[in-house]
């Protein structure tokens, strides 16, 4: 590596930690400064609870802050910081809906407190990503698990499985025929789970007919979009369970959902998981000396 590059990469190891502090900083000032909007659309309190962007903040600074150099604390803070940068992942929660509110494509108000604490929050998870994986606590050379892969595979198909079942007529889980949607319809949107089936497969596979960058960058961005909309379904489900309401599903039972929103957010889990473990066997792969002068004849 040359001394440029040296150069380049210390000054993004100073920078980034401060960069996240002043991300998590601004979350919670658009935080402070939506409550003093009074005629924000009736959705907007719905995707987290109002203590979570202060715990995500205060979790990602213990988590960033270097106050002991300690062994011990610096496991610490690496639990501290994995729990700082989920907690924010969190308050990013329902920002894919707030590009359709924004687009027109639902009708029901645009809360742009809430859009800019989201988007803020993404920013700010993305570079405490960074800074947890760019430091991985286990030696270099700790086998990366394949079985995270599998995981998100099963984790996949709740989903399509059932909508595939009610649309040839299976009432399982539903009060009468339809009660989900008539016809083969509603059954497109249950393709982007078979994408992400397929995509969990393609990441254990050790073959290598597409490129590497290409399924690094289409399980980060899966895993992204749903680690985004999967916390946020399960809370709103359970808060509205705790709180006695209505949950208005006509027709549909109610473990439905709760099936769908945890596969959701347990399929982000797996496949952030499979992802970095693909990253790291291809990685390794790749980083591997070839082999000159052996041919099949030759001794081993």
């Amino acid at each position: 590596m040359s001394t440029e590059s040296q150069n380049s990469h210390s000054l993004g190891s100073r920078t980034e930690p401060w960069i996240a502090l002043a991300l998590s900083a601004a979350v919670l000032l658009c935080r402070a400064m939506g409550h003093l909007v009074s005629n924000r659309p009736a959705y907007a309190q719905r995707f987290a609870p109002d203590w979570l962007p202060l715990a995500a903040v205060v979790f990602a600074a213990a988590g960033i802050l270097r106050l002991d150099g300690s062994p011990q604390w610096l496991r610490i803070q690496r639990a501290l910081s994995w729990s700082g940068l989920l907690l924010m992942v969190w308050v990013a929660n329902g920002l894919p809906l707030d590009l359709f509110r924004v687009a027109g494509l639902i009708p029901l108000g645009v809360d742009w407190p809430g859009v800019a604490t989201r988007t803020l929050a993404l920013a700010a998870a993305i570079v405490l990503a960074h800074l947890v994986l760019a430091h991985p606590a286990a030696p270099a050379s700790t086998r990366a698990a394949s079985w995270y892969g599998y995981a998100a595979f099963v984790l996949a198909l709740p989903y399509p499985v059932l909508r595939t079942h009610w649309a040839f007529g299976g009432t399982l889980g539903l009060g009468w025929p339809g009660a989900a949607g008539r016809g083969f319809a509603p059954l497109l949107i249950a393709i982007p789970f078979v994408l992400a089936a397929v995509l969990s497969l393609l990441l254990v596979s050790p073959r290598r007919w597409i490129p590497r960058r290409l399924l690094l960058a289409a399980g980060w961005c899966a895993t992204g979009i749903v680690a985004l909309i999967g916390p946020a379904a399960c809370w709103a489900l359970v808060s509205t369970l705790a709180s006695g309401r209505d949950p208005g599903l006509k027709g549909i039972a109610i473990w439905v959902p709760c099936l769908f929103y945890g596969s959701w957010l347990l399929w982000a889990v797996a496949a952030g998981a499979a992802t970095r473990s693909y990253q790291l066997r291809s990685q390794r792969s790749a980083d591997l000396p070839p082999v000159r002068g052996f041919t099949e004849d030759s001794p081993p």
